[in-house]
């Protein structure tokens, strides 16, 4: 049960972290500048996690015998170039600060102070208050990047087939409801090409989707008064691939190129009450209710070199993956068929 939640945190770190960084209190701004914050903010871990989740499906182009088996760990990291640690605040239009930028959630440890204002609008006089940026936890993450730990099973199935299946137990535990699940298919191609099989090359064609689900009881780490605070998170992917390897006897080296892509979502629901101080210096509360639903997504091409060293029924494997936030991974496996 402990390794069990030591897996879930880490795939959940950078989206717990975020309510622990101060990023609610941006509601206090004007709806157009909170959101611009929000989305700038969250957008590299957003992203990060549509790569390094959709990474790690294979070790190799060769299929498994009817009913063999493959039981593998990996954790994929995904790096966030450096131009998406920081993001501009030049747009603002009713906030003020001395700062010229702001990080990311993947940025630095840097909190400014952010001078917000509402403007009047006939009921509320003009009001203001000030309030910290959220702050980067680059260094709290492995390596500055944005991780994801994956567990999954390969089965050989007929016609020179493999069903890979990624899942997880829903999981309930300390404000915590998540659900993950995934699969994907490899198929063997030389089998239409008779003699070429008897080489150690093989070549397959594959196909995976997946999901994950996260809600996140935010309102004992809130810093605004409220009811039902909760961040909600939702991540599809989706590979389109080509597989080559070539399979030695100790060590098979792999390569890959397709299309893959994502979407991911964040929503902060609950009731938000916001108080601001008034130019007659009474205070002023306002209330928010479901205030944050924003997508993100990413496409394109990558291309993953890798080697995986077997021992007996056990293996060792490392790849690296080209794209927008290119992926390093490593994991083992125990190999059956």
């Amino acid at each position: 049960m402990r390794y069990r939640f030591s897996f879930f945190i880490f795939i959940l770190f950078p989206i717990l972290s975020f309510s622990q960084s101060g990023l609610e209190s941006i509601l206090l701004a004007v709806e157009s500048d909170s959101k611009k914050i929000f989305e700038r903010y969250l957008d590299p871990m957003m992203k990060g996690a549509i790569y390094s989740s959709n990474g790690g499906w294979f070790t190799t182009a060769k299929v498994h015998k009817k009913l063999g088996v493959d039981l593998s760990l990996r954790l994929n990291t995904s790096f966030v170039p450096s131009a998406d640690r920081t993001y501009s605040i030049s747009d603002l239009e009713y906030i003020t600060t001395s700062a010229d930028d702001l990080p990311t959630i993947a940025g630095d440890n840097r909190q400014e102070d952010l001078i917000v204002t509402i403007p009047a609008d006939g009921i509320y006089p003009e009001i203001s208050s000030v309030i910290k940026s959220p702050k980067g936890i680059r260094s709290k993450l492995p390596l500055g990047s944005i991780p994801a730990p994956v567990l999954q099973l390969g089965v050989g199935i007929p016609f020179d087939t493999e069903i890979i299946i990624r899942y997880s137990p829903e999981y309930h535990r300390n404000g915590v409801d998540m659900s993950l699940k995934g699969i994907g298919l490899k198929h063997n191609l030389l089998q239409y090409f008779g003699a070429i099989e008897k080489i150690p090359l093989n070549v397959s064609a594959f196909a995976s989707i997946s999901n994950m689900n996260i809600d996140y009881d935010i309102q004992s780490f809130s810093s605004l008064k409220g009811t039902g605070q909760v961040a909600q998170f939702n991540l599809n992917n989706y590979n389109l691939l080509l597989l080559a390897s070539l399979d030695l006897m100790v060590v098979d080296f792999y390569t890959v190129f397709g299309y893959s892509g994502g979407s991911s979502s964040f929503k902060l629901l609950g009731n938000y009450d916001l108080e601001y101080n008034s130019n007659s210096d009474l205070p002023i509360t306002k209330s928010l209710s479901d205030p944050i639903d924003m997508s993100f997504s990413v496409s394109g091409y990558k291309t993953t070199i890798g080697a995986r060293f077997k021992f007996l029924v056990f293996s060792a494997f490392t790849d690296f993956t080209f794209q927008r936030y290119n992926t390093l991974s490593a994991g083992i496996s125990v190999n059956f068929r």
